[in-house]
């Protein structure tokens, strides 16, 4: 678990809000040259970056895993004269918890701000329960509006700050663990494969444009062009009072294989067989025909992709605050690495 912590801690904080995910892509490359663990790693246009680990065997079928890269954020629409920000959302942003939260506007140089907050005393009769539009929130940074002006313009981009840090346990929390998580327990997977061997290749695919259209996995999944498929995402887990479909989803008790009318039913199979073989916590959870993640566009790329999902369960999706369960993450590495040894031996 320490290792995938250590992956997290780079990746989380690397700012790849939609829209300015090519900075990440060359950071996240120049990371993974540094780790003496892929073959091959290059980025395409759309940003995606592919990473391959070779078995080195003649005619090798070729596994993708997917994690998008990008996270959610917002653009600059208006810089004013007080020194105060306007902007909108990139991806799906709950404005409820946005008030009095610290950002960072990415302009000519870097500058921190906070999204404004009317205080309690000042809010009249029934505007404590009214939800904030998008529109009227603004970011103060604290210039005057000619030092702003001439450090950030209309088009510039907007990440959430949030450190990562460790509550009691194997759990974390930090922003953008949607789906920074789930890059670094691939990567703790292509490890592991690499330390026992394999008679597949491995594509790792860090994936643009997933939080504002899943660009980045079309185009990847095209020009990869593998064998089978596994997307690895986060899923929300049960809630005190929510959803009861979900009361089965929670933290602590491994990845969450889905069935769904998008996905590979066989080859997820393939997939649960192995997790029971191999003694791997996780958890069945049923989708609706699109999930929601890069699953459904990786299984129709080209001809046709037999693809899985994985999703690692999340609290306080789209927030700063995402908190998840490392324990998760590596059994879904370990389950990931013996299920690339059972595809091996299938030829």
């Amino acid at each position: 678990m320490e290792r995938i912590f250590e992956l997290a801690s780079f990746l989380s904080q690397l700012p790849s809000v939609g829209g300015m995910e090519l900075d990440a892509a060359d950071a996240v490359k120049n990371y993974c040259e540094s780790m003496n663990l892929f073959d091959e790693i290059r980025i395409i246009p759309t940003g995606t970056v592919l990473a391959y680990c070779r078995s080195g065997k003649k005619h090798a079928k070729t596994l993708l895993l997917d994690a998008h890269l990008d996270e959610i954020g917002f653009v600059v629409t208006n810089v004013f004269d007080d020194g105060f920000v306007s902007v909108t959302g990139v991806g799906g942003i709950d404005t409820r918890v946005l008030s009095a939260s610290e950002v960072t506007i990415y302009g000519k140089e870097p500058v921190k701000g906070v999204f404004t907050s009317k205080p309690p005393h000042l809010q009249v009769a029934g505007e404590q329960n009214k939800t904030i539009d998008i529109k009227d929130l603004y970011i103060d940074t604290g210039l005057d509006g000619k030092h702003l002006k001439e450090l950030v313009r209309i088009g510039n981009l907007v990440d959430m700050n949030g450190p990562i840090e460790r509550l009691q346990g194997s759990r974390i929390v930090s922003k953008a663990m949607d789906d920074k998580i789930c890059m670094s327990l691939i990567i703790r997977a292509a490890e592991l494969i690499k330390q026992s061997g394999a008679d597949i290749d491995i594509c790792c695919q860090f994936s643009t444009g997933e939080e504002t259209g899943y660009s980045g996995a079309t185009t990847g999944t095209f020009a990869a062009a593998p064998d089978y498929a596994i997307a690895i995402d986060v899923c929300n887990p049960r809630f005190p009072e929510g959803d009861k479909s979900r009361e089965h989803i929670d933290l602590g008790k491994g990845g969450v294989i889905s069935y769904s009318g998008t996905t590979c039913r066989s080859f997820t199979k393939k997939l649960v067989n192995c997790a029971e073989r191999n003694g791997f916590s996780y958890v069945l959870k049923a989708d609706p025909g699109r999930t929601g993640t890069n699953a459904h566009v990786t299984a129709i790329s080209r001809e046709g992709i037999p693809t899985a999902l994985i999703s690692i369960p999340l609290r306080y999706m789209h927030t700063a605050s995402e908190v998840i369960d490392l324990s998760d993450c590596l059994e879904t590495a370990k389950l990931i690495a013996a299920f690339v040894k059972e595809l091996g031996g299938e030829d």
